[in-house]
């Protein structure tokens, strides 16, 4: 009698095996391809997004910052603004949606933990005075490596640009402001701003040279 029950010969499993183990390593690179394609669109969806914020800062802070003083201890009157290397002080002109709320704010923007922090307030950041307990602060971006200012000044009719600006120290505030941020890949960015007290001619009247 015939036997007309079929099977699979080794031969021929093996080579099933075969062929669903490449089925299987093609999708496996497939996903594994997809998955760093998002990664690395989401880690561009997320610095653009920094980079926007970024702009929008310094356009309403950096690009409106006026002249304002205010009455220190020793009841001398000197400019809300203090920049360093790693930190600036800010005040400028704010957009009034209250009239309660007043037209002007107080921003500081520093570098902690490996994010750009902004710290605003209605009452003045006063840089001879601690106290921040009015502040409200914000993660404006991630992953920094370095953060690094520069503060412009006309002498003998020439910019200047200085590492820092002491309100002991100078008479006015700077004529324009820069900001570099270094990411952690290596990459960069900087953002440049006019200020708003930044003519020759604002209302402090012709512009002093700074107090040696």
């Amino acid at each position: 009698m015939k036997n007309n029950e079929s099977g699979f010969t080794l031969l021929e499993m093996v080579a099933a095996i075969a062929i669903l183990m490449m089925i299987i390593l093609a999708a496996s690179m497939g996903m594994f391809s997809v998955q760093k394609t998002w990664a690395a669109v989401a880690k561009q969806n997320d610095r653009l997004r920094s980079c926007l914020l970024i702009d929008n800062i310094t356009d309403s802070a950096f690009r409106n910052a006026i002249p304002f003083t205010w009455t220190d201890k020793d009841h001398g009157q000197k400019f809300v603004f203090h920049g360093d290397r790693q930190k600036v002080l800010v005040t400028y002109r704010h957009r009034i949606n209250d009239v309660s709320e007043g037209g002007i704010r107080f921003l500081s923007l520093y570098m902690d933990n490996g994010n750009l922090v902004a710290s605003y307030s209605r009452l003045p950041l006063l840089p001879w005075d601690e106290k921040t307990s009015t502040c409200e602060k914000e993660i404006i971006a991630e992953n920094i490596k370095d953060l690094s200012f520069l503060y412009a000044d006309r002498r003998n009719d020439r910019i200047e640009w200085k590492d820092d600006w002491n309100e002991d120290k100078n008479i006015n505030i700077p004529m324009a402001i820069q900001m570099r941020i270094k990411w952690m890949d290596g990459s960069s960015e900087v953002w440049l701003r006019r200020t708003a007290g930044s003519g020759a001619r604002e209302t402090l009247g012709n512009r002093r040279e700074s107090i040696e």
